[in-house]
């Protein structure tokens, strides 16, 4: 992975180079930001320019050994880390598992299963790996333990030893208390990399240990010429921009995959029956969503809140800020009145609490019957 291969992140692209450019490397450095935005690409490219033995034009040369070996995941001196649970891909058996167990399918996962490689989150890994959908990885202390010792040793080829820890929030505080030594006080040449989607539930023992790095959406321009370039569509731009600088996000609605028109339809059929106040329906609505995976329910949720956003920048009057394109932009030029300064905290409220009620396993019969029944009588004009 070269820095060359991401989209966009020009600023931290220059943070990372510069970094080590002028001797300024920080021990453990986390990468902030949703997973479609490139924090684990950008880790990736930072340990291959550190590792390249022929760094030129502010990138690494892709074709020395070292980064053919890191461009393989299978260099002696780069190390991995990430959520595991049990699963058929395994191949460790009795004791807690750990990411080696896994690493033929994390090499695959990152290498071989997205195009731009490195761009792919936390459902998609465990649908990877084979676990359930309710299910969750751990980071736990037989893998704090395999850390420690890996660290322990000399580099193999006399520079940096790197470990990248993918989703450092899925450790747990016998990890975490196992690993802080190590992380505060670790041999020279040594560098540690967090890539996080939620720094906030990282435990603050490690957070204080590191140094922050925001990671922010990908500007929409590149987006937009990235997904121009590989599908060859006129609404690149307006893709880039409901896709918020979300290059997973862009891929997907580039990709006509049709759970977007899912989404959409399971939205406007809502907003519909609640217009008419129906109640029966409402009802039967509910019980379809609650039929559906938790991922595909909080899609619609995410999808909901973006809808009720764009609706909302109709109603006040500046069109412009609006991402909506296509059918949406269609319904929502009629939509858009029902949703006004009388209600529109109270919907993004209720949208809210079904998420984080989702978060907490609730009956999604139960949920999603009272919450229709609720947003029916949210829905009006001012």
């Amino acid at each position: 992975m070269r820095f060359s291969d991401i989209i966009g992140q020009d600023r931290v692209k220059d943070l990372l180079r510069r970094s080590l450019d002028e001797g300024h490397v920080s021990h453990a450095q986390l990468l902030a930001g949703r997973n479609g935005y490139g924090s684990l690409a950008l880790a990736l490219a930072y340990a291959q320019y550190i590792m390249c033995s022929d760094r030129h034009d502010g990138d690494s040369c892709g074709v020395c050994p070292s980064c053919l070996k890191i461009s393989n995941l299978e260099h002696p001196d780069l190390h991995f880390s990430f959520p595991v649970a049990k699963s058929e891909f395994a191949t460790q058996s009795g004791g807690e598992l750990t990411s080696d167990a896994l690493m033929a399918k994390w090499r695959q996962m990152v290498s071989q299963t997205s195009d731009p490689s490195c761009y792919f989150d936390e459902k998609d890994w465990y649908s990877h790996i084979g676990i359930g959908k309710n299910s969750q990885g751990i980071i736990n202390r037989s893998e704090a333990h395999d850390i420690i010792r890996k660290f322990g040793y000399k580099s193999y080829e006399g520079g940096y030893k790197i470990l990248i820890m993918w989703l450092p929030e899925r450790m747990n505080d016998s990890a975490a208390n196992k690993l802080l030594k190590l992380f505060e006080e670790p041999d020279g040449r040594t560098l540690f990399l967090f890539v996080s989607e939620n720094p906030d539930s990282v435990l603050g023992t490690i957070l204080s240990r590191t140094q922050r790095i925001d990671v922010p959406p990908v500007d929409v321009s590149s987006l937009g010429d990235y997904i121009s370039v590989r599908f060859n569509t006129p609404d690149a731009q307006g893709m880039a921009r409901v896709a918020r600088g979300d290059v997973m996000r862009a891929m997907y609605l580039a990709s006509e995959s049709g759970a977007e028109d899912d989404n959409f339809e399971m939205f406007a059929s809502l907003m519909r029956l609640c217009f008419a106040v129906d109640h029966v329906k409402l009802m039967e609505w509910g019980d379809n969503m609650a039929a559906m995976g938790r991922e595909v329910q909080k899609g619609f949720v995410d999808y909901s809140l973006r809808m009720l956003r764009d609706s909302y920048m109709v109603t006040v009057g500046v069109p412009s800020l609006s991402h909506a394109f296509g059918k949406e932009a269609q319904f929502i030029s009629r939509f858009f009145p029902f949703v006004n300064h009388t209600n529109i905290e109270t919907l993004i409220s209720e949208f809210e609490r079904v998420s984080l009620e989702l978060n907490f396993n609730a009956n999604a019969k139960i949920l999603f019957t009272h919450f229709a029944l609720s947003i029916s009588k949210l829905i009006r004009k001012a």
